[in-house]
């Protein structure tokens, strides 16, 4: 059974929030927009995976993760963690297009577009060897044995590969269905309760990597982030502030919390913490004690003494 499920990338909406911030000429608009087609890319493989598992029905006990990530010392991030009573599998997803070779001593990636263009990087087989050690490492010290593999999935029947190494596996979109579901396992080391407690256990360590703040990651002032509400219909628009709600100066839509949509931008592209100035100038509230209230409704957390107080939020 699936005991976490995916959800779409934080990220996503934080590439595009900066890009609706930044002036349509800004210098880093370019990168932003790279990061942001690649992180949809990467979840668009993702989701077909898991398409690909909708109808996974084995004969065997298995508990499965969807994206599993340790921050901290371990670091390690993986698209699926199938878990079984004699194994487990780490399912990673490549959705790279073009030609892919992989090359050996040292271990590298080439990756070949359609207009001949050869690029060179970190061999995911590398990366996958090496995650497959740390959650080795990471049973060992919950009281677990068992033995940890990976499969690299191919996202897309478009991507060609070549020059696979003979130790490693690399399967199809298409065919990880059938190869888990006819997988011979070796005798069981789990228990059938031992494996339900071992999913929970994982879960309990699972820790979304940091992803924010952006604009500092793209060297992005807080000066050339463009400040206040924007319409969440028409995305053209900045809202002004009436009595009792917001309204769009482009589309006239009336909303009595687009400002929340602010907030969460705020803590995504600038800082961890947010300061009652801080919150008027970006929002567009007039009054401290407004912003104060604001904050504390929407689970921000005070911190610190009355003058340097500022606010954080999980």
């Amino acid at each position: 059974m699936i005991i976490k499920y995916r959800e779409l990338p934080a990220k996503i909406n934080g590439y595009e929030a900066l890009l609706k911030r930044l002036s349509p000429r800004h210098p880093k608009r370019t990168a932003i927009k790279t990061s942001l087609h690649k992180a949809r890319a990467d979840y668009g493989g993702e989701e077909r995976l898991d398409e690909a598992l909708y109808f996974f029905d084995p004969p065997y006990a298995y508990q499965m993760i969807q994206d599993f990530s340790l921050d901290g010392p371990f670091k390690i991030q993986v698209d699926t963690v199938l878990i079984t009573q004699s194994c487990v599998i780490l399912l990673e997803v490549k959705n790279i297009t073009g030609k892919l070779q992989f090359k050996q001593n040292p271990s590298l990636l080439h990756t070949i577009s359609a207009d001949g263009e050869v690029k060179s990087d970190t061999s995911p087989i590398t990366q996958m060897d090496e995650t497959a050690l740390r959650v080795e490492k990471i049973l060992r010290k919950v009281g677990y044995k068992l033995p940890v593999s990976s499969i690299m999935v191919v996202a897309h029947p478009s991507q060609i590969v070549e020059e696979v190494p003979r130790n490693c596996r690399i399967l199809a979109v298409g065919d990880i269905n059938f190869y888990l579901s006819t997988l011979n396992l070796p005798t069981p080391i789990l228990s059938v309760e031992e494996l339900h407690e071992l999913g929970k256990t994982l879960l309990t360590f699972h820790q979304n990597v940091p992803a924010f703040p952006l604009a500092p990651k793209f060297q992005i002032e807080q000066s050339e982030i463009e400040t206040g509400v924007f319409c969440p219909r028409c995305h053209l628009g900045k809202m002004e502030r009436t009595t009792i709600a917001w309204e769009c100066e482009t589309c006239r839509l009336i909303s009595r919390n687009a400002h929340l949509t602010a907030l969460d931008e705020w803590f995504m592209l600038l800082k961890s913490s947010i300061s009652t100035a801080e919150c008027c100038g970006f929002i567009g509230m007039t009054n401290l004690e407004t912003a104060k209230h604001f904050l504390l409704k929407n689970g921000c957390q005070p911190v610190g003494g009355r003058r340097y107080r500022h606010y954080t939020r999980q």
